[in-house]
């Protein structure tokens, strides 16, 4: 029996794995697609009391960005962003001082050290976050505290992605985060797929970490904390698939 065509499992937030899934296919990705988020995202807009004191903002997501839509219609705070898609988020909502970090937490953290807001600094971030921007901020001496301002709720895989984690074939699995890595490793844990290859692809190492002894094919990391570069490695991934099933 032949397997199926390679297949891109994304288990993002819906809008966050559509975004990634148009890109992919922009950049060459021809096989089947599979949308099955681990993660559902809960805006929690903040009291406009709680953003009143601060003077700068820092964001690390494009959720955080309409979290503060949804809280004010304020626009004239100096705004310091994670990466070039939250930097994007926010100059759409209408914010005119941008500040576009490398991509990461540590890019951010060194641009906010190196040259300090004007202070209070505050930090709308999610209810789990790798790294706590604002307590690192306090470390240095800065005025910096942090709300939470979404969450994210785990889901669990779909029938049809479950089906098939277990049709084998080649299943391509990028991840974006720790915690979402974490939550894709328990999924396959109960998952047969003995007869699937696995093709894990990681923004970065820390998020690769929690695939490791799993018993799937090597990941294959982005060389930078971005979508250019998750990009890169999806096509680099894609060359090592079965010559018969490369989808080109």
């Amino acid at each position: 029996m032949q397997a199926p065509p390679p297949c891109l499992l994304l288990t993002r937030p819906q809008q966050d794995a559509q975004r990634f899934a148009d890109q992919a296919r922009a950049e060459g990705w021809a096989g089947d697609i599979l949308i099955s988020p681990l993660l559902e995202i809960i805006l929690y807009p903040p009291p406009e009391a709680d953003l009143a004191h601060a003077r700068s903002l820092v964001l690390t997501s494009q959720h955080g960005v309409a979290a503060l839509v949804g809280a004010t219609l304020r626009r004239d705070w100096p705004v310091w962003a994670v990466g070039p898609r939250t930097a994007q988020a926010a100059r759409a909502a209408g914010f005119a001082q941008v500040h576009e970090a490398g991509g990461d937490a540590a890019a951010l953290l060194r641009d906010l050290v190196q040259n300090p807001p004007p202070p209070p600094v505050l930090h709308l971030r999610g209810a789990h976050v790798a790294t706590d921007i604002a307590q690192v901020l306090q470390g240095k001496g800065q005025q910096a505290e942090g709300i939470v301002v979404y969450a994210q709720r785990p889901s669990a895989l779909s029938p049809a992605a479950l089906a098939r984690l277990e049709a084998g074939g080649d299943v391509v699995l990028p991840v974006f985060s720790p915690r979402s890595a974490q939550l894709l490793a328990k999924a396959l844990a109960g998952v047969s797929h003995a007869q699937t290859r696995l093709y894990p692809v990681a923004i970065s190492a820390a998020a690769a970490a929690p695939l490791d002894g799993l018993g799937l094919m090597p990941c294959q990391i982005a060389t930078q904390p971005d979508m250019p570069a998750m990009c890169a490695a999806l096509a680099a991934t894609q060359a090592k698939l079965e010559p018969w099933a490369k989808p080109r």
